[in-house]
């Protein structure tokens, strides 16, 4: 699962997984795979009832906020051939007006009408192409739409940016650290460069070795630079980092907000908020730059900050939306996540992920994991 200095293993499957609001902090589980399993090897529980059911929206937030299903989101990503299910859940708006949708640990393959798996294989990353309502899932090579040159290593998408003919995508490298299921651990902060519009990969430059902050994890240009955001976690704290490169050109000097400037070191990078998820989004509206996360311990709240800076000040903190699968079984949800090119009319589209504590309803029904999406009024 996507997407870190990760407190996995204190995550254990078990009866404590049914998530609350504001749950048992050493319950941190915002990324990484959670599933070292073969899928050709389960055996799913066929009379187990894993129906997914999204209730209609109630109130956890307050005016003037209001939110909507995105009934036209939601249906598109109930997939049946291609790409089936992921989290991550990225999205890049490319020059000529396709979507790139960049996810981590996923299906590709087929799902039955019954929304149940046959099987199939589990890829490490995969990518869509939106061109209007029709999505092309792109090939992939061996278990990966891209694979880092390091053996046994595996790559889950961060965001990124394009720029004219070309798009720069952060890429996190993972790699194992033991023999256990939960031994694994960032191992490098790749950027993969593409050629538009065929989307070939051009090259892989690494950024940064066995990093201590996911810079990545969110993108956004403004103004003359492109700032690119990361959590540090300490502890149970995840604190917000930024980074910026002069245009779009994410293989170009980084420099780092130190709390009053910027510096080519990268110790020196200041902690400016804490509490963030694994992965959030920042973005830019109205002269003001907005945060959303969801909560940083597997909630399901998802919280809206604004401030007058690119480097933070993120504050008036509300809630624009709980999770309603949050609560369902061994559902649990995380990484929100804003799509601006799908905001229109005062609405912001906001994803999450919904994933389940038991792999085997993966296969039981495709619904279990995937994206949902909701719209959003009134949050500015």
């Amino acid at each position: 699962m996507q997407n870190f200095a990760f407190s996995i293993a204190l995550l254990l499957v078990s009866s404590c997984l049914v998530l609350v609001s504001c749950e048992d902090e050493t319950r941190d589980f915002t990324s990484g795979s959670f599933y070292p399993v073969d899928p050709s090897q389960t055996n799913p529980d066929t009379t187990k009832d894993t129906t997914v059911v999204v209730p209609p929206v109630t109130n956890c937030w307050k005016d003037p906020v209001s939110v909507s299903l995105a009934t036209d989101f939601n249906q598109l990503f109930t997939r049946y051939s291609g790409w089936t299910g992921g989290d991550a859940t990225y999205s890049i708006l490319l020059p000529d007006g396709r979507t790139l949708w960049l996810f981590g640990d996923s299906f590709i393959g087929t799902v039955r009408p019954d929304r149940s798996r046959p099987g199939g294989s589990f890829y490490r990353n995969a990518a869509m192409v939106q061109e209007g309502n029709e999505f092309t899932t792109l090939p992939v090579t061996g278990n990966a739409f891209i694979r880092p040159p390091d053996p046994g290593w595996w790559y889950w998408p961060g965001h990124g940016v394009a720029d004219g003919d070309t798009l720069r995508v952060v890429m996190f490298g993972m790699k194992s650290t033991g023999s256990g299921a939960w031994d694994f651990a960032y191992g490098s902060l790749d950027v993969a460069t593409y050629h538009l519009p065929d989307l070939s990969l051009v090259s892989i430059e690494r950024k940064k070795a066995d990093p201590a902050i996911n810079f990545g994890a969110g993108v956004m240009t403004s103004g003359d630079h492109t700032y690119i955001y990361g959590a540090e976690k300490v502890g149970f704290t995840k604190y917000l980092h930024v980074a910026r490169v002069h245009g779009k050109n994410l293989n170009s000097q980084w420099e780092y907000f130190d709390g009053t400037g910027w510096t080519t070191d990268e110790s020196a990078s200041a902690r400016l908020f804490a509490s963030v998820s694994e992965q959030f989004a920042v973005f830019e509206d109205g002269g003001k730059f907005y945060l959303l996360t969801q909560h940083h311990i597997l909630g399901g709240e998802i919280y809206l900050y604004d401030a007058d800076s690119p480097t933070g000040g993120f504050k008036n903190k509300r809630t624009v939306y709980c999770t309603p699968q949050s609560h369902q079984g061994d559902l649990f949800t995380y990484n929100a996540f804003v799509h601006p090119q799908f905001s229109a009319n005062g609405e912001l589209l906001v994803s999450y992920n919904v994933n389940s504590a038991t792999f085997a309803d993966l296969f039981q029904n495709a619904d279990t994991y995937r994206p949902y999406f909701v719209r959003v009024k009134g949050w500015n």
